[in-house]
């Protein structure tokens, strides 16, 4: 199965689809469930782009079979683009809180600042292991 051994692809596929993991403990939780996606969403439009934003790694992660028709290199760009675009809205909600350091921000734009070098190193191999 491609990409199903490279385990920062598929760290990065859970990263990314962070919100749907957080949608899914909140409706577990019935009582509590609204003051978690408050605490971590107070704006419901950038709850609603993380999970636009995790879909498709969702997908990878739930339906592997389906991402094998596109070769390794076009998925390690896909996951590259959408590993991007989450920095940039971290580097909003960091700028709209004044840039006050908050330890869940920093270690949430780290990790993806990490996994955006392995995985762009990984697109950029001449042969990207099976």
């Amino acid at each position: 199965m491609l990409l199903a051994n490279q385990p920062s692809v598929l760290f990065a596929c859970a990263l990314l689809s962070r919100t749907w993991l957080l949608l899914a403990i909140a409706a577990s939780s019935r009582q509590t469930g609204d003051k978690i996606l408050g605490l971590l969403y107070p704006d419901h439009f950038w709850f609603y782009v993380g999970l636009a934003m995790g879909a498709l790694p969702l997908t990878r992660l739930v339906f592997p079979k389906l991402w094998q028709k596109l070769s390794i290199r076009t998925q390690l760009w896909g996951i590259l683009v959408l590993l991007f675009s989450d920095i940039a809205i971290q580097i909003h909600s960091i700028n709209l809180n004044y840039w006050r350091f908050e330890t869940l921000n920093a270690v949430t734009l780290w990790i993806s600042l990490m996994m955006s070098f392995i995985v762009f190193k990984s697109a950029l191999d001449k042969h990207p292991s099976h």
